[in-house]
């Protein structure tokens, strides 16, 4: 038996629960996967650090002279330069307005000098968090450059 046509289709107490469900399975999808793209920034900033790093040294091995890394921590970001003629390679910014959105950004020690041959003055560590996940990416003094989780 077939219903007239004023009797097919959705009531509105229907929808309703059906978007009262929908916004309960996407409030619970985003308190899951929000650790995990907070996670996942801290990672690709790690990244972008140690990527830097090796432009640095592929910068000094071009240019054929010293250049120096700059750290600002109250801002979050760090300068590449030229230690002569202060010619700025790169300049990234790795704070909250940005994508990567970090919560810190520690150098120790805030500047430091890549020579030609890749290797650096001193051996230095940047830490990158958001909330409580961290990563630190330390370079040696020969140049090698590796990320590792908290120590």
């Amino acid at each position: 038996m077939k219903l007239p046509k004023s009797q097919t289709g959705f009531t509105l107490v229907e929808l309703v629960v059906v978007l009262a469900i929908m916004a309960i399975l996407t409030a619970v999808a985003f308190w899951r996967i929000g650790p995990s793209i907070r996670r996942a920034k801290v990672n690709r900033s790690a990244s972008t650090v140690a990527a830097d790093l090796q432009y640095a040294q592929l910068v000094a091995a071009r240019q054929r002279r010293p250049v120096v890394i700059i750290v600002s921590e109250p801002l979050k970001s760090y300068i590449i330069r030229d230690t002569d003629t202060a010619t700025i390679f790169r300049e990234r910014y790795l704070g909250e307005d940005t994508d990567f959105g970090l919560d810190l950004l520690d150098a120790s020690p805030t500047t430091l000098e890549v020579f030609p041959n890749g290797i650096v003055r001193n051996a230095a560590e940047f830490v990158v968090e958001i909330d409580d996940y961290r990563r630190h990416v330390r370079i040696s003094r020969a140049g090698q450059i590796r990320i590792t989780g908290s120590p």
